[in-house]
């Protein structure tokens, strides 16, 4: 039940479906922070920073059923419902940014499903797409951060 004033409540699902949709556009705590989350263990997970085997077989299934699941989800439902914001605000820097965000998520997303489906098995077009994966989230955190740094979960100075 939505009150429209003092008097008129609507009970359709399309409104109150709708509304939550509007909202959820504005509510982007947890999408962040998993945003964040998969950045973070899919850096632990660089060959570079060398973790040891048995930290790495827990965190390569944890970051994989993260993004297959809740990230897809989670992410998936803020990014479609703050679309709209993108294309319809005034300012520019958030516009352009939102804009990037939207190209490196794909990138990353699809990359990311063709690893958990497929992997790198050693080929040149494996190895190109784990280094998309890899570098568009090298891209993505930082820009995610500066284009929320208002809102962000990060925002320390609140």
């Amino acid at each position: 039940m939505i009150n429209v004033d003092n008097s008129t409540v609507i009970n359709s699902p399309i409104l109150i479906i709708s509304t939550w949709w509007k909202q959820l556009a504005y509510r982007h705590k947890s999408a962040e922070f998993l945003l964040y989350f998969m950045f973070v263990s899919g850096v632990l997970l660089w060959d570079k920073i060398a973790l040891s085997w048995q930290l790495s077989r827990w965190l390569l299934p944890l970051h994989m059923i993260i993004g297959v699941t809740l990230f897809s989800i989670i992410v998936g439902a803020f990014w479609s419902s703050h679309r709209k914001l993108i294309t319809k605000s005034k300012k520019a820097f958030l516009r352009q940014t939102g804009t990037l965000i939207e190209w490196l998520l794909v990138v990353c997303t699809l990359s990311g499903f063709y690893l958990f489906f497929y992997g790198n098995t050693g080929n040149s077009i494996s190895q190109l797409i784990q280094d998309l994966h890899f570098y568009s989230s090298w891209l993505l955190a930082p820009i995610v951060f500066r284009h929320a740094l208002r809102w962000s979960i990060l925002n320390f100075r609140k």
